[in-house]
């Protein structure tokens, strides 16, 4: 490693590792100001990154929970944009949110948004397509932004009702109920989309390289509408 790179690494292990001993004054202070930059950088990241949970519990809160996750997990990739993979599962063991477990679920779902922003660009297969003939055969190979989970909480309908303005209002419509969320964006704009539970199945069977009639058996009954909302979604590549 050259003498810079070796200089870097160990700068960055001094700002987000244990405290260091530094015999200079001036260079410990200079340290400690790197330091509460690095970590405020990378607290304001997972504000803009996970704006619902942010909404849901309150600015307090969650700066005292994201304050607490940078110290436990504190960036390890340049692009502020990614960081926060471990966050739902953070506040899944987080004390003060214990009895509220439908943030992770929440912060989940923010997460797959964030990977299907930042995911390779790709054309998806339009209803056109597909009207032109479908080999139950052939396996359908999923978009590259695809995101999908299965959550015990309304976790797609909560962020759906953030993302569409009057949360409060929308907030007290949802039914409280397990859900599948799927997360596209087949061009420039991200859609979220809440499913029926069949779908976590169908979806499983196209990544694993089953062809589309298997895919078809593991739906269900499900199938027709489900599939339709998908290609409108841009589902396919």
């Amino acid at each position: 490693m050259s003498d810079a790179g070796f200089f870097q690494h160990a700068f960055g292990a001094m700002l987000f590792g244990a405290p260091t001993t530094v015999a200079d004054p001036a260079l410990a202070r200079a340290l400690a100001v790197h330091r509460n930059t690095s970590a405020k950088a990378a607290q304001d990241a997972l504000a803009d990154n996970f704006p619902v949970v942010r909404a849901l519990v309150g600015e307090e809160a969650f700066a005292a929970a994201v304050a607490r996750f940078v110290d436990a997990a504190p960036p390890t990739d340049p692009r502020l944009c990614l960081y926060g993979a471990g966050f739902a599962a953070f506040l899944s063991g987080y004390a003060p949110f214990v009895e509220a477990s439908y943030l992770s679920d929440a912060a989940a779902v923010e997460r797959l948004t964030i990977e299907a922003l930042f995911a390779a660009d790709a054309v998806a297969l339009d209803g056109g397509a597909f009207a032109a003939g479908l080999d139950l055969d052939l396996p359908l190979t999923l978009h590259p932004a695809v995101g999908y989970a299965s959550f015990a909480s309304p976790a797609g309908s909560i962020w759906l009702a953030h993302a569409e303005g009057d949360a409060d209002a929308a907030l007290e419509a949802i039914d409280w109920a397990s859900e599948v969320v799927l997360v596209t964006r087949p061009d420039a704009a991200l859609i979220v989309t809440v499913l029926p539970s069949g779908a976590a199945s169908f979806l499983d069977a196209c990544r694993a390289g089953c062809s589309l009639g298997e895919a078809a058996i593991a739906c269900g009954d499900d199938l027709p509408a489900v599939f339709a909302t998908m290609i409108s979604a841009g589902t396919f590549a």
